[in-house]
């Protein structure tokens, strides 16, 4: 069964939110000053979760003046559960929806963005600077959190959209194997074309069947390969703020021509292989905890590693679930930037209903050494049942360093997303050249981004 975490296009937007209860949209906006007597803050999201609700109800109980009112756009299934995708039609409708409402100053308080083209939304001054905020509030201590995210998620100097959690992308890597071949990988200096020489020492063929003994990376077509590698260097290619598209550029060119090499020389592949089958895989770090144990857990001898890079290394990549920006009409703006401080309090960051890393670096460092003491009390095993030994000081300084490198944010745009897909199949099928492609890409998309 192949890994659902490398498929950009599952229906149009993948969404990390665990869904706690169902409901539909209400179709005031934002705004509403007052209700009973009470300051009413709106939040417009695609669907609400288990994480904001717990919010409300902590927020509400010290705040019995504040009357928090979540406008979710999804409801929720019967069965409670997670609804991973919208299809095209419903993020359509969303998207449509929201557009509208913000952009006539008729949007929420707040606003969920991670799914939505807020940098349109900066450009028109219809978000607040969050920054500015900050900045104005001397109980808020900038110090605590990871400046490295906020930084690469402002638009043009100024941060419109709060990350409040974050994953990082990287590579999960069989390191046994790999120094049992005799050879060694320095993912500080690695580019995907120093990868593929790599890839072309460890695979083999022993038995002459046509498939390699252990595959270099699969469980991911090339389509998705691409688009994801594009992700982790979305500022080089999708310019929002100015509409403008890079994608008949020599380095995306180049791009696509190295991952279809990779792909017609078999290094790379869509089969659906399990962990033991090959090298490497691509991954996702939702959590602490996964950058320190899932290698451990997954291989005897495994090894997490930062991506290689298609150009100038410009650190590691990193994705957020959870972003909000507050409408810079709100009527309720202070109140609203005080609730989600709360969001980002030491409190609500130690939820287990955050889902991925906290913002709060405190709360990393802890979650680390929590983590170390499991691992010297002998609590965790490995998939093959052995029980992995503590941590080394330069496994725990690695864990710091990745997330502390993570400057590129992989910002997604699911519209761009299908144009490429769309586009990309004909150039891996071998139906037209690099040159003819990228020109539809970057036409199809400029289109779009100045529609």
């Amino acid at each position: 069964m192949k890994r659902a975490g490398l498929t950009v296009l599952s229906g149009l937007v993948a969404v990390a939110l665990t869904a706690c209860s169902g409901g539909t949209a209400k179709k005031e906006g934002g705004n509403v000053a007052k209700k009973e007597g009470k300051t009413v803050i709106t939040v417009s999201v695609r669907q609400t979760d288990a994480f904001l609700k717990l919010a409300e109800q902590k927020y509400e109980q010290t705040h019995p003046d504040i009357d928090i009112r979540i406008k979710e756009y999804a409801a929720a299934p019967d069965s409670g559960q997670m609804q991973l995708a919208m299809d095209e039609t419903a993020f359509e409708k969303y998207l449509n929806t929201v557009n509208t409402e913000v952009m006539s100053g008729k949007g929420a308080d707040l606003i969920s963005l991670q799914d939505l083209p807020y940098a349109k939304y900066a450009e028109k001054k219809v978000l607040a600077d969050l920054g500015e905020l900050m900045a104005k509030d001397s109980s808020f201590k900038p110090d605590d959190y990871y400046a490295n995210i906020w930084n690469a998620s402002k638009i043009n100097n100024g941060l419109y959209a709060m990350p409040l959690n974050f994953t990082l992308h990287l590579i999960l890597g069989d390191a046994g194997a790999i120094k049992a071949a005799g050879l060694e990988v320095d993912d500080e200096s690695w580019t995907w074309e120093s990868f593929s020489e790599l890839a072309k020492k460890l695979v083999k063929d022993a038995n002459g069947d046509g498939k390699p003994d252990k595959y270099v990376m699969t469980n991911t077509e090339p389509e998705s390969m691409l688009i994801n590698l594009m992700r982790d260097n979305y500022v080089a290619y999708v310019d929002q703020a100015k509409r403008q598209a890079h994608f008949d550029s020599k380095e995306f060119l180049s791009l696509m021509e190295q991952v279809k090499e990779m792909y017609d020389d078999h290094l790379l592949s869509g089969v659906g292989a399990s962990w033991g089958e090959q090298f490497f895989s691509t991954w996702t770090a939702n959590s602490v905890q996964d950058l320190a144990l899932y290698a451990k857990i997954v291989y005897n001898e495994g090894a997490v590693y930062r991506k290689p890079v298609s150009g100038q290394d410009q650190g590691g990549s990193f994705s957020s679930s959870r972003m909000l920006g507050i409408n810079a009409k709100s009527d309720v703006k202070q109140e609203a930037w005080d609730f989600l401080k709360f969001l980002l309090s030491e409190e609500m960051q130690a939820s287990p209903e955050l889902k991925g890393i906290a913002m709060n670096k405190s709360l990393s460092d802890k979650q680390l050494n929590e983590i170390q003491e499991r691992l010297k009390k002998g609590a965790v095993k490995s998939f093959s049942g052995t029980v992995p030994g503590p941590m080394t000081d330069e496994e725990m300084q690695k864990i710091k360093r990745l997330i502390g490198e993570a400057v590129m944010f992989a910002k997604t745009d699911s519209k761009i997303n299908s144009i490429l897909f769309k586009e990309l199949t004909s150039y891996f099928a071998g139906q037209k050249s690099g040159e003819e492609v990228s020109k539809l890409i970057q036409n199809r998309v400029t289109t779009y981004l100045n529609e």
